[in-house]
């Protein structure tokens, strides 16, 4: 990999990392305010960074909803083009205490590179059936 793919797969690996310590500051620096979002659990595109947070907010919060012990990202494609980059890898989410079934998941990410770096402006996951 040279030096801006590693950026974006440290990118990546960071923002998983930010979701299982719950740290939003973590993962949202890689993320550009007007970025769209295709999420495996929801149906329709977000809009934004607002649009994210939305999706977010109906994510189960109470202690019976199920809670990720780790994810593993694997297998990165990452191509750029000038200032663009498609960065593709599977992820493997795995739940505490088995609370549900681990969800295997497909991630195509579109990168913007800006004057602060690299960021993410597209992002779609798609669940793979088990």
């Amino acid at each position: 990999m040279n030096d801006d793919q590693k950026y974006i797969w440290n990118g990546v690996l960071t923002m998983y990392e930010g979701f299982i310590e719950k740290d939003r500051p973590k993962i949202d620096q890689f993320i550009n305010e007007d970025c769209t979002v295709w999420d495996s659990s929801e149906r329709d595109l977000a809009f934004g960074l607002k649009g994210l947070n939305e999706v977010r907010a109906r994510r189960p919060q109470d202690d019976s909803a199920p809670k990720v012990e780790k994810i593993d990202a694997t297998d990165p494609v990452i191509n750029i083009y000038g200032d663009f980059a498609v960065a593709r890898h599977y992820l493997k989410v795995i739940y505490q205490s088995n609370s549900s079934p681990t969800r295997e998941v497909r991630n195509t990410g579109v990168w913007k590179k800006f004057d602060k770096g690299w960021q993410l402006v597209h992002n779609h996951e798609d669940e793979l059936p088990l």
